[in-house]
């Protein structure tokens, strides 16, 4: 895992849970508007996965739940262990995905190592091309929108009411 910093608690990213906020390194977008450029190409400043570990059983009895998010998550190569880890300690997860990558979307929903997804649509999957990415075309958005849709977990339904209308 490449982790590029955490937030400590937040009231705000895991609805009804008071949360810390891991934040990975690397994103294969290109967003002009993008708020955490330091977390798109490196050099990253990093933590330690073990540091995370530390701090996550010292805060047991102090946070209600972990988001995961970036930078992609998905890009992680050991992200599926690095879940597996953290749900083994007892928390549940809240992933944020920009939806580039519906084969780890599906691992992760399969392998139930995550409880909410909030993927961020950026605008009509057509229109990535040529400001959000040139490599991700809208057929993996569309489909990382209709896994998260059809799963049995938690997801923000705003962003969706866009590109299906319910």
């Amino acid at each position: 895992m490449i982790l590029g910093g955490i937030q400590k608690n937040s009231l705000i990213d895991f609805p009804s849970k008071i949360s810390c906020v891991i934040f990975t390194a690397g994103c294969n977008f290109d967003c002009p508007y993008c708020h955490n450029p330091d977390l798109v190409n490196p050099p990253f400043t990093t933590i330690h996965p073990e540091e995370i570990f530390t701090f996550l059983n010292k805060r047991k009895s102090l946070l209600d739940g972990v988001v995961i998010t970036g930078g992609e998550p998905t890009l992680q190569k050991d992200l599926l262990a690095f879940c597996d880890q953290i749900k083994a300690l007892g928390y549940p997860i809240k992933m944020d995905t920009n939806g580039s990558r519906p084969e780890v979307i599906q691992a992760l929903i399969k392998s139930q190592l995550v409880d909410y997804i909030a993927m961020d649509v950026k605008t009509l999957p057509e229109n990535y091309s040529p400001h959000i990415t040139k490599k991700i075309g809208p057929g993996a958005i569309l489909e990382s929108i209709n896994l998260i849709k059809n799963s049995k977990i938690f997801f923000d339904r705003i962003g969706f009411k866009l590109i299906i209308g319910n």
